[in-house]
């Protein structure tokens, strides 16, 4: 017999209403690292730029710095191993910034940057 232990992990919720508006989109694997298995995952709660590539935030002297600028929160994770996958692109809706993915992500979604890029996405 033949018996294998798999961890999965999960993402917090990041949706604070149950409103909310999604787009399809493609997610590509470009900037991510595969995990232990060889696997690529773009996590639910990621930024999204226009290009498909999960946005990624660096904090310096006080100002958040985005890779790109964001068009939506990817709705769930996807795995990217083999390329570019289809996916859901939330556009419009409440969220917790806080369970957001990312590093520095839950502050430069503060910030009036993201407030013009993405203006229906709104926080609680």
């Amino acid at each position: 017999m033949y018996a294998k232990t798999v961890n999965y992990d999960n993402t917090p919720e990041f949706l604070a209403a149950e409103h909310h508006v999604c787009f399809s989109t493609t997610i590509n694997n470009t900037g991510i690292t595969a995990d232990s298995n060889g696997k690529k995952w773009a996590i639910a709660g990621s930024l999204i730029d226009a290009t498909g590539n999960v946005v990624t935030v660096t904090y310096s002297a006080s100002t958040y710095t985005p890779s790109a600028t964001p068009v939506g929160i990817l709705f769930h994770t996807v795995d990217v191993t083999e390329g570019s996958q289809p996916a859901s692109l939330m556009v419009e809706g409440y969220v917790m910034a806080e369970r957001l993915q990312g590093d520095n992500v839950a502050g430069y979604v503060a910030t009036a940057a993201f407030k013009t890029a993405c203006p229906e996405i709104k926080l609680r």
